[in-house]
C-alpha cells in the first residue's frame, strides 16, 4: 500500500513539478510590483476645461441632433472634454460606440498622426518625446485585445517602453502598455494556463493542473500519516 502510494505521489509530483514552479515564480512576480507600475497609471495630469473654453459652444441638443444626423443612434450619453484643439463633446452609444464632435462647430473629428502624438505626450508625465505612431484599424497585438478600433499606438521615449493607445474616433486613451505589463501579462498567461485569450479561468488544462496538485498535497499528507504511524509503532516496539 505504501508502495504504490509512494509511486503514485512521485509520479504525480513529476507531472506537475513544472506548473508548480511556474505558479509560484509568477505569483512571486506578481507581488513584487504594484499595479499602478503595471498599468502605468503614474502618468501627467489631464487637461482641463478654462471658463474661456465654454464661450461660443453649441448646445447639448445641437450636438445630438448632428450625431443624429451623421446616423450615430441611438445616443446615449454626451460628454464635455478638453482637448489638444480645443473643446468636443464625446458622444456615446450602445456596445462602446463613440463619436467626437468639435464642441464650436458640431463638426466630426477624426484623430490624426500629429494630434494622437500630443495626447500621449500631454498623458505621460514629463511629456517625453515620441518614438513611433502607428493607426492600428485591425489584427491588433494582444496588447490591445478585445479594446476598441480602430486606434493610435504612440511609443513614447521613456525607461519602460510605454505605447499609449488612443481611440481613433474620440481621442481618449484607452490603454497604457509598458514592458513591466508585457512581463505580467505573459506570466498571468502561464499562471492561468490560458495562453491565448490570457483571460478565463474556466478551462479544462487548469482543472486538471490543480487537481494533480490537490492529489499531490493529498497523497504527500498521507505518506506523512503512515510514516509517522510507523515511526511510532517501532518506537513502541523498541521500549
Amino acid at each position: 500500500m505504501n508502495r504504490a502510494l509512494y509511486a503514485l505521489h512521485r509520479w504525480i509530483s513529476i507531472a506537475i513539478l513544472v506548473q508548480f514552479t511556474i505558479w509560484l515564480c509568477s505569483g512571486l512576480f506578481f507581488a513584487s510590483f504594484p499595479m499602478e507600475e503595471v498599468h502605468g497609471e503614474h502618468v501627467g495630469m489631464p487637461m482641463p476645461l478654462t471658463m474661456s473654453d465654454g464661450a461660443g459652444l453649441i448646445s447639448q441638443a445641437t450636438a445630438i441632433s448632428v450625431a443624429s444626423a451623421s446616423g450615430f443612434d441611438p445616443v446615449e450619453g454626451l460628454e464635455l472634454h478638453a482637448g489638444p484643439n480645443g473643446p468636443a463633446y464625446f458622444v456615446r452609444g450602445p456596445r462602446r460606440a463613440s463619436l467626437r464632435l468639435d464642441a464650436r462647430t458640431g463638426a466630426i473629428l477624426r484623430v490624426g498622426r500629429e494630434e494622437a502624438e500630443a495626447i500621449a505626450r500631454l498623458d505621460q508625465r514629463d511629456a517625453p518625446q515620441v518614438v513611433d505612431a502607428a493607426l492600428i484599424e485591425r489584427d491588433p497585438p494582444i496588447e490591445y485585445r478585445d479594446r476598441p478600433l480602430p486606434a493610435w499606438r504612440v511609443v513614447v521615449a521613456d525607461r519602460a517602453g510605454t505605447a499609449v493607445w488612443i481611440d481613433g474616433q474620440t481621442g481618449e486613451v484607452t490603454a497604457r502598455r509598458n514592458d513591466r505589463w508585457r512581463q505580467y501579462d505573459f506570466l498571468w498567461s502561464l499562471h492561468i494556463m490560458d495562453y491565448r485569450g490570457r483571460e478565463t479561468f474556466h478551462h479544462p488544462l487548469l482543472i486538471v493542473a490543480a487537481a494533480l496538485g490537490l492529489c499531490t498535497v493529498v497523497s504527500g499528507a498521507a505518506l506523512w500519516v503512515l510514516r509517522f504511524v510507523r515511526w511510532r509503532r517501532r518506537r513502541a516496539t523498541a521500549a
